[in-house]
């Protein structure tokens, strides 16, 4: 895992959750929200757009603007477009048509 540079910007409760936004402090971030991991407090629910991380919280995070946010990155291994020796688009599985009895 690789920690990312992510600053607190906001922290609002909103009725019964907490609404935390978060800035990637990396230019031209892009990756999967699912490749991302959290510090101690996991939120319910969250998306990322041009840099910017919306998470929401059942419970306070107890994170302040401005501070740190433990945030780290998960890698994947690369895919590998072959199959066996074999480029994936070359093998295939012939289909029959089958007709009902008449």
């Amino acid at each position: 895992m690789t920690r990312l540079p992510a600053k607190v910007l906001s922290n609002e409760k909103r009725r019964d959750q907490y609404c935390v936004t978060v800035e990637i402090e990396l230019a031209n971030f892009r990756r999967s929200f699912n490749s991302l991991r959290f510090g101690d407090q996991i939120p319910f629910s969250g998306s990322f757009r041009d840099g910017t991380l919306e998470l929401r919280y059942y419970q306070d995070p107890g994170v302040k603007v401005g501070q740190q946010f433990p945030l780290w990155l998960i890698e994947f291994p690369k895919r590998s477009n072959t199959k066996g020796g074999q480029p994936i688009g070359s093998s295939f599985i012939r289909f029959a048509l089958f007709t009902s009895p008449r």
